[in-house]
């Protein structure tokens, strides 16, 4: 892709104090991780999910995470149906989450994945999913113009020299995308690209279901 060039060797940072346009609300973010037993969230169903708080500037906050089906693999393991325990587990953990998530933009990498996992998990157990707003970091990375062969979670890891402990574990994913968010926020505002966030719609397949 095009290059902006750069007109002086400064790159912008002789721009009067100030007139840096906000690259977020002031609600700040809440990054998310979801594993799931496998792709279509109409019929599969979250086996993990991890959550962030996050201030406007990049500072983390609350950390939570949880597993929704103890003992299964929160890899891309297939299995369908969780046992009544798992979900009464998924329930007591409902309302930490939507604390979480109220005021917050979701920022997720493929947003609209997590984001469709959590409305139909939300509609299936009849509770709030306070979630306005979306931003994806894959599209986040696409504005950047990384130049990287491709925009998977190691890719930009190593982009960003952000060390994965336990990749497809939700809280190890959602920490280092945490990191990898801080440093795109910083390359969004140095270079003056604005974030692609977007409202949050309910998922087509949730419509008729």
């Amino acid at each position: 892709g095009m290059k902006p060039t750069l007109t002086s060797s400064s790159s912008g940072l002789s721009e009067p104090a100030g007139t840096v346009v906000p690259m977020s609300t002031d609600r700040g973010w809440v990054i998310v991780d979801v594993e799931t037993t496998g792709t279509d969230f109409r019929t599969d169903r979250i086996l993990s999910v991890a959550a962030l708080a996050m201030t406007s500037d990049g500072t983390i906050g609350d950390i939570m995470s949880t597993l929704l089906n103890p003992g299964v693999d929160p890899g891309p393991t297939h299995i369908h149906g969780l046992t009544a325990a798992a979900l009464a587990g998924a329930h007591q953990v409902s309302a930490e989450l939507a604390a979480m998530l109220r005021g917050r933009t979701l920022v997720a990498h493929n947003a609209d994945f997590d984001y469709g996992f959590l409305a139909a998990e939300a509609r299936r157990g009849a509770i709030e999913l306070p979630v306005a707003s979306l931003l994806c970091t894959v599209e986040v990375a696409q504005h950047l113009q990384l130049d990287l062969a491709n925009l998977k979670l190691t890719t930009l890891a190593g982009h960003y020299r952000v060390e994965q402990m336990r990749p497809h574990d939700a809280l190890d994913d959602a920490s280092v995308l945490a990191r990898i968010f801080q440093q795109m926020l910083a390359d969004a505002s140095r270079t003056a690209i604005p974030l692609p966030i977007r409202p949050a719609s309910v998922p087509a397949g949730l419509l008729s279901a």
